[in-house]
């Protein structure tokens, strides 16, 4: 009976073995500022920074995500930079990505097409700190989420060792029905991912349907922030 017994405790843990190395653990986030709504982009803006006061101090090179063509995202991110203004928190050098439509909010950068020039700006940032000078790269959110592979901020921290942190808007859905069209698309159950931006397009799937029940004030903005890694956060934000 002890053989039969030991033989099928095997065979348990053996397949808990198996099941644990073929599924793949789904990435969680954690809440840092509920859903809001601010009268402009700035503000929202603003309370990022409050909200991540501490890791922007730790943080000498970061990188922040926006959608491409949507100037409020721009302008979000405008406000965070602007409360960011305690010695040794402030950035001295804003690096953007000259084919962003209205980088000319930032006019006091410099411009650069970031994932083509990457040596070029590693160049430039290590440079920077090692004259104790704190770095800022504006970029579309796709090149800055953690969640994405081989993208430029994962080449960063892996091919240029660079410690980078994180912060990435994202436009997201109000409605189940409005999932299914929604870019990044969240390509679920060992879907095809050509894009290779699945894993962004679930998590902002997954946290937006936490605002479905949610009423929304006409002609404000709507955000919210979550930590979605150890140096990665990812802002939900819509115009109403």
């Amino acid at each position: 009976m002890k053989y039969f017994y030991w033989l099928g405790a095997a065979a348990v843990i053996a397949l808990g073995i198996y099941f644990s190395t073929q599924i793949s653990v789904k990435p969680q986030s954690l809440s840092k500022l509920e859903l809001t709504q601010v009268a402009v982009p700035e503000d929202l803006g603003k309370l990022v920074f409050e909200n991540l006061r501490r890791e922007v101090k730790a943080a000498p090179v970061l990188m922040l995500g926006v959608t491409p063509n949507q100037i409020e995202d721009l302008e979000l991110w405008r406000g965070f930079l602007e409360a960011n203004q305690e010695q040794g928190s402030k950035y001295d050098l804003i690096v953007v990505e000259s084919m962003l439509p209205y980088v000319e909010i930032f006019n006091n950068g410099m411009h650069l097409q970031v994932k083509d020039e990457m040596p070029r700006m590693v160049e430039g940032i290590n440079k920077a700190l090692a004259q104790g000078l704190r770095v800022v790269i504006i970029v579309p959110s796709i090149y800055a989420s953690q969640l994405i592979k081989s993208n430029p901020v994962s080449r960063l921290k892996e091919e240029f060792k660079v410690d980078v942190t994180s912060m990435s808007v994202s436009k997201f859905p109000l409605t189940r029905e409005q999932e299914a069209s929604f870019d990044p698309a969240c390509s679920a159950g060992g879907a095809v991912d050509p894009a290779g931006t699945s894993a962004l397009g679930c998590m902002v799937r997954d946290i937006a349907r936490k605002t479905y029940r949610k009423k929304f004030e006409a002609n404000k903005y709507s955000g919210l922030l979550e930590q979605t890694g150890a140096k990665d956060y990812l802002i939900l934000f819509n115009r109403n």
